[in-house]
């Protein structure tokens, strides 16, 4: 089963919905103005309209591949092409033996391997299979990862040059631009999503409350709490 995860909306998270739809073996779909909703059902029939293949067994005969990825293979559509990646040791041969099942039943296939040099132009895949090798790392495994865990994904962001949880990238400039004096803070506004008002963040605009008021909020609620204990006091009654 596949797992298409649609989110609708201007603030759509699309981390959890990039994450269902990769966990799910299916695809995402982020749809954040109205008029973006046709095309994006139409995307979606296309991909269920015509399945190819299902249960679908990918093996290697007569020569050692490891690091497989995907881990298990998805349904195969028309129109949405699978992409396997993985590293072999030793001479190159044999075959990848293909299985699985179509509308009329079973299907497999043998697709022999014929030893080539490597190709340039190729040099993208290894990236590919890293990215994805760190994604299954970091979703699939526990809220709080090992040692071991955090060591491959880190090693695979440093080897490959790819930023993940571990890794950053950090740029530092050889010319100093400020040599002295003293530096001015900046306020940097940030995008609030389509259609939410500004009175999601409280205050939008002016000043800062100066000392002044802050000052006469407090007097006034030191005065409050004086009036609650006056009221709170017993009163004590004698004859004359």
């Amino acid at each position: 089963m596949n797992v298409f995860a649609f989110g609708i909306g201007s603030s759509v998270n699309r981390h959890l919905i990039e994450g269902v739809a990769r966990a799910g073996l299916g695809e995402p779909f982020v749809v954040t103005r109205p008029e973006d909703a046709p095309e994006a059902a139409e995307q979606l029939r296309r991909y269920i309209e015509m399945p190819v293949l299902t249960d679908i067994d990918v093996r290697f005969d007569g020569f050692d591949v490891y690091d497989v990825e995907p881990g298990k293979i998805p349904d195969l559509f028309a129109s949405r092409p699978i992409v396997v990646f993985g590293k072999w040791r030793g001479p190159i041969r044999g075959s990848i033996d293909i299985s699985g099942r179509t509308g009329r039943g079973a299907w497999q296939t043998s697709i022999p391997v014929v030893p080539a040099q490597a190709d340039d132009s190729h040099a993208a895949l290894r990236l590919l299979w890293a990215r994805t090798r760190i994604a299954n790392l970091s979703d699939f495994g526990p809220a709080n990862p090992g040692q071991e865990r955090i060591d491959a994904i880190t090693s695979l962001g440093l080897t490959h040059g790819l930023l993940t949880r571990y890794t950053s990238f950090v740029a530092v400039h050889e010319v100093v631009r400020r040599t002295g004096g003293d530096a001015s803070d900046v306020d940097q506004p940030l995008p609030l999503p389509a259609g939410v008002s500004d009175r999601a963040i409280g205050v939008t605009s002016g000043a800062e409350p100066g000392l002044l008021w802050v000052t006469a909020v407090a007097v006034a609620l030191i005065g409050m709490s004086h009036l609650l204990r006056l009221r709170r006091a017993p009163v004590r009654c004698g004859k004359r």
